[in-house]
């Protein structure tokens, strides 16, 4: 996924449940991000980004 933005929503694969994108992990793994739902960084690959129209 790239280009993503503060604000940008994210829904979980595995139960569709709806995160909210607020920053890369400070780690050197690009795959992690933190969203404001999680006081932990996640796995970017378990997300989807939510497109609207």
């Amino acid at each position: 996924m790239t280009n993503l933005k503060k604000g940008d929503k994210l829904r979980r694969i595995a139960d569709g449940k709806l995160f909210t994108y607020h920053s890369q992990d400070d780690s050197d793994d690009e795959n992690y991000i933190h969203v404001e739902e999680m006081a932990v960084p996640v796995y970017l690959p378990d997300f989807e980004k939510e497109e609207y129209e």
